[in-house]
């Protein structure tokens, strides 16, 4: 059999010859060890094994269909990677055009939404549009049922007008300040990266002042021995001598290290861009303070509001000056806030749609409180969200602010991997040659045991993965619309939770559904109804994939049964976390179709059950 590592079908690992009985656990464990010390750079490393696989499974799949003769196999071969390449380039670049921005407006939005919201809130929000609204459709019905004109009626003559608009007031003003405070901060980035040339002095300055001591720390023994390096090639120069003091001597150095530092970071303009952006960040939330405390920021407020008001899907209920009149009552508590409301009431006539605000709004939170404090079923879900419900707030708000400058590096990281990709696609030859040279040497064991088993554990996690994102890109799509249907905002977020989500088997269905049901209940006029609705999409999305995408992709090289699936992702997602959902059902297959049971798996893995000869 061929020892060749760039054939498509592995050698099966009982034509390996063991020395030992500890070799093989020994260069296994080793392997293992090197990829957990370079965990870091998994996402890089995936990236550009995802890219490759793709680029060159295309050119494969077209060469064996236009090639005729072998002297033009290079040249063909070259320039189908190239166009591949450019193809694939292109509409990463597409697709981050439309997603990103509005992905990174509603990360921000959420995020600063999420920092002025209390637990108690978030369960006063879920009562009202879940239990309250049930009951309340129960008790009132519609606003043409008789039975809705006289419970208003008796809210009104009660004297409770503005006890709803008092309970709504802190979610509308935190969710119009966030979006504003956002648009702002987009408009500062912007106007800052405009700005390349007169940022430079600004920009060293920052830099010189908050990065780099942080990066002088964390590598303050290689500076340093370059430092000393530096001044032993420089002892017989004419360079004036640093000051004799030890404590000017070491401030001196101190300073020319960080001027190093500076030029360096100058001669990557990877992480020159990195940390442009990173300044934008930083000069725009400086001056979003100072512009708080500016005359300016009224008018452009108001502006801003009046826009949002305009717009009927953003469920606003009252005007900018009225808006203002009770954004100054609030603060001194609800007695006040109810008088302001009641000498608006004296001095402008109410709408009737702020009338069925204000009385729909106190009397579903009502509904949803009696239910909390009288059912047995709530007793144990209140005893475990009294405790638990601040901590996972808290630990949502965290995860997002994580994500979000995850989501900030990933285009780096996208544009790190095509790098690599493109060097290693047009010297593949000369990959697969250095790679197999390896048997050649005294690594020949080695090379043995872990080529095969990673060349088949390659191919099907590539094949895999290349079905998958087709899958996922499809989810994401009709996720968004069917969101932008429905009408549940933070479209772009959930959609993005779907395409990540997808790449779970069995268990991604659930886990995507969560945040998008949880949306549609939480968000201003959100419902049950909607959560329904929701959920119906999503049943419809997964059925189209199951019944018609993934057949027609993946096909059977998945194939396991559910309940041994969620066992695995169990034990992958405790041992190795996110990357252990994602890959732990390939890497199951593997270990169960090869190594256990030696059987095949088409166009990836062929067992060899020829007889062995014995050697003289």
């Amino acid at each position: 059999m061929s020892s060749d590592p760039s054939n498509l079908t592995a050698q099966s690992p009982r034509s390996i010859v063991q020395q030992n009985w500890w070799h093989k656990p020994l260069i296994w464990g080793v392997f293992l060890v090197l990829l957990y010390t370079l965990r870091e750079f998994f996402l890089i490393g995936f990236l550009t094994f995802l890219f490759c696989f793709v680029v060159r499974s295309m050119v494969g799949l077209i060469t064996r269909h236009l090639a005729t003769h072998r002297i033009h196999d290079r040249r063909l071969d070259l320039l189908l990677t190239l166009a591949i390449f450019l193809c694939l380039c292109l509409s990463l670049y597409g697709l981050g055009r439309f997603f990103v921005p509005p992905l990174i407006h509603e990360g921000k939005s959420l995020l600063v939404q999420m920092k002025d919201t209390s637990a108690v809130q978030v369960q006063n929000t879920l009562l009202a549009n879940t239990v309250g609204t049930w009951n309340f459709d129960h008790q009132f019905g519609t606003p043409a049922d008789q039975r809705y004109q006289e419970g208003l009626r008796q809210f009104r003559a009660a004297g409770r007008s503005g006890v709803g608009l008092y309970q709504e007031f802190p979610k509308l003003d935190s969710r119009l300040k966030a979006e504003f405070e956002v648009n702002y901060e987009k408009a500062q980035v912007l106007h800052l990266q405009s700005q390349e040339t007169g940022a430079s002095v600004p920009f060293q300055k920052w830099f010189m002042e908050f990065k780099a001591p942080d990066i002088f720390d964390a590598k303050h023994d290689y500076y340093v021995s370059r430092w000393q390096a530096t001044q032993a090639s420089e002892e017989n120069t004419d360079e004036p001598a640093p000051p004799s003091q030890p404590t000017d001597s070491e401030s001196y150095r101190d300073e020319r290290i960080r001027q190093r530092i500076w030029a360096d970071v100058n001669a990557d303009p990877v992480l020159l861009a990195q940390l442009r952006s990173e300044w934008a960040q930083a000069m725009s939330t400086q001056k979003w303070a100072e512009f708080r405390e500016s005359p300016a920021y009224q008018a452009q407020f108001k502006q801003f509001y009046e826009t949002q008001f305009a717009d009927d899907s953003n469920n606003i209920p009252i005007d900018y000056t009225y808006f203002q009149t009770l954004a100054a009552a609030y603060p001194q508590g609800k007695q006040a806030f109810l008088q302001a409301v009641d000498q608006h009431d004296q001095t402008a006539e109410e709408s009737p749609a702020h009338q069925r605000f204000d009385f729909e709004s106190a009397t579903k939170l009502e509904l949803g409180q009696q239910w909390w404090a009288t059912s047995p079923t709530a007793d144990w879900v209140r005893d475990h969200a009294t405790e638990d419900g601040p901590k996972i707030l808290e630990a949502g708000v965290n995860r997002i602010d994580q994500g979000l400058s995850h989501l900030l590096r990933i285009p780096i990281q996208i544009g790190t991997a095509l790098l690599l990709s493109i060097f290693m696609l047009f010297e593949w030859q000369g990959v697969k040659s250095g790679v197999a040279s390896i048997r050649n040497t005294r690594l020949r064991s080695i090379y043995d045991e872990i080529a095969p088993g990673v060349i088949a554990l390659g191919k099907l996690i590539g094949k895999t993965f290349q079905g998958q994102v087709i899958i996922a890109v499809i989810n994401a799509c009709l996720t968004l619309l069917a969101l932008w249907l429905i009408g549940v905002e933070y479209k772009f977020i959930l959609a993005l939770v779907v395409f990540l989500f997808s790449f779970i088997p069995v268990a991604g269905v659930i886990l995507s559904g969560i945040p998008l049901c949880g949306m549609a209940i939480l968000q201003p006029g959100g419902s049950l109804l909607m959560a329904v609705q929701v959920i119906g999409a999503i049943a419809i999305i997964h059925l189209i994939e199951g019944m018609i995408l993934s057949p027609r992709i993946i096909g059977k090289i998945g194939h396991l049964h559910p309940v041994l699936v969620i066992a695995i992702l169990l034990i992958a997602e405790h041992f190795f976390g996110m990357w252990g959902l994602v890959l732990g059902v390939p890497v199951a297959i593997y270990l169960i179709r090869v190594v256990l049971l030696d059987s095949p798996i088409p166009g990836i893995y062929e067992p060899d059950h020829s007889p062995k000869t014995s050697e003289a």
